[in-house]
């Protein structure tokens, strides 16, 4: 299907659907819930034996994390929703509709995201699949605040997570990943924490030397401000003799 009748028809469904609360509010919570029923058997011990960042969240995180993320965006998309009637401006109900269908293929991707990780264990597809999420979830939170500011600041947790997702699934395909591709990443990453060490290093070494510079010069100075002073003494003493 081309994106564009794809885009036309989450839009579509998406407002219709939407303007229902327990329709919007339910749809992406179902929607997870399916999706994740093919991996749930896996995630705990797949996770467990994957290398991870100091930062990474525990599995048992991740399913109150979402659903709670699935009821704010999804009563956001109901908010927008409502904007979308023909009574509602123009400008604002266009607004209104290409937002709901982004949020339908946001919610598509993050659907897709989790039988992916887990489930096909596909961690590569995975990660182009977040960073899809994250830069349509930033596109679909400027529609929905341009519509309806509450909107907007319900989808704030959820670009915020979907980022956060993102690093790690990129940490996570940089450490266990496999091929071509992920081993220049890992040496990419490698040079460029090397580089950002040394640059470190030398910002410190030109710190210490600076901080030596400034105390032989506050040194000179106070030693011409005695000397300066002394003289000055000198020189009323003799005036006043």
């Amino acid at each position: 299907m081309p994106l564009d009748n794809c885009h036309q028809v989450c839009q579509s469904f998406n407002t219709n659907l939407a303007r229902y609360p327990i329709f919007a509010v339910g749809l992406p919570l179902i929607g997870g819930f399916l999706t994740a029923i093919p991996a749930h058997r896996t995630v705990h011990d797949y996770y467990s034996t994957l290398k991870k960042p100091t930062w990474a969240a525990p599995a048992c995180a991740f399913a109150p994390t979402w659903a709670a993320l699935y009821v704010t965006v999804g009563y956001a998309s109901h908010l927008v929703a409502l904007r979308s009637g023909p009574n509602t401006l123009p400008p604002i109900r266009d607004l209104a509709h290409t937002g709901l269908g982004i949020y339908g293929l946001n919610l598509a991707l993050n659907l897709a995201w989790s039988p992916l990780m887990f489930w096909k264990q596909k961690i590569g597809a995975a990660l182009v699949t977040a960073g899809g999420l994250t830069i349509s979830s930033i596109a679909m939170a400027s529609y929905f605040f341009k519509v309806d500011k509450c909107a907007g600041y319900l989808t704030i947790p959820y670009v915020a997570v979907l980022g956060y997702a993102t690093a790690l699934n990129y940490d996570i395909w940089i450490k266990n990943g496999q091929g071509e591709t992920c081993d220049k990443a890992r040496k990419l990453g490698k040079e460029v924490n090397d580089a950002a060490k040394h640059a470190k290093d030398e910002i410190k070494d030109a710190a210490h030397h600076l901080k030596d510079e400034a105390k032989d010069t506050a040194r000179k100075a106070n030693a011409s401000a005695k000397h300066a002073a002394n003289e000055a003494a000198d020189k009323v003493d003799k005036e006043l003799r």
